[in-house]
């Protein structure tokens, strides 16, 4: 499972190159902007572009989106992850300064819920006012359905908020930090 936004790119890109037998690697998102994969703001479009290429071009790719309502696309979606191997080999999370991972926002409604870690939903569409663009995610739930997790956080503003939720500070990456259902690694650079 693999995050979106810009701190994976060149994580990426390194991972490429990997010898290993990509036929056998099945690849989802962790969330995605509800817009088209040749729209410079698609998650799918950036790991198309910087994973799928080379010897990694042979892996599944399991894409979130779809040419419908993101909501109507939400029982669909949960059929594709649920077809998946699972536990996931590894789950990519980034972390934005509100402590948002996935598309798991401070302002959506629907936060408690898809924070539960023992929830069945495994896709939410998320609207929020942090966010302009609709977005479906992955819920906690099935992020935590992995061997492992790694978080990235770059810079140190994502280091004060990692090291606040850590505390138990408010954010949406303290449920993540304080389960007890997969580890996760925490990866930090300045």
């Amino acid at each position: 499972v693999i995050s979106g936004g810009r701190s994976p790119a060149a994580a990426l890109r390194q991972l490429s190159g990997v010898s290993l037998d990509w036929r056998q690697v099945a690849i989802t998102l962790s969330d995605e902007r509800w817009v088209p994969p040749e729209h410079p703001a698609s998650n799918e479009g950036m790991v198309r572009r910087e994973l799928l290429r080379g010897p990694a071009a042979g892996a599944q790719l399991v894409p979130l989106y779809r040419d419908m309502p993101a909501r109507k696309a939400v029982p669909g979606i949960e059929q594709d992850l649920l077809a998946m191997p699972r536990p996931f080999s590894c789950v990519l999370l980034g972390m934005g300064e509100d402590g948002h991972f996935a598309s798991l926002f401070p302002d959506f409604d629907g936060l408690a819920g898809a924070l539960n870690p023992h929830g069945r939903a495994h896709c939410v569409a998320v609207r929020t006012a942090a966010s302009p663009l609709l977005r479906v995610s992955l819920t906690l739930a099935a992020l935590l359905d992995a061997v492992r997790v790694l978080l990235l956080i770059f810079g140190s503003g994502k280091q004060s908020v990692y090291e606040a939720a850590l505390e138990g500070a408010a954010y949406p990456v303290t449920a993540l930090l304080r389960q007890g259902a997969a580890p996760v690694t925490v990866v930090w650079a300045p």
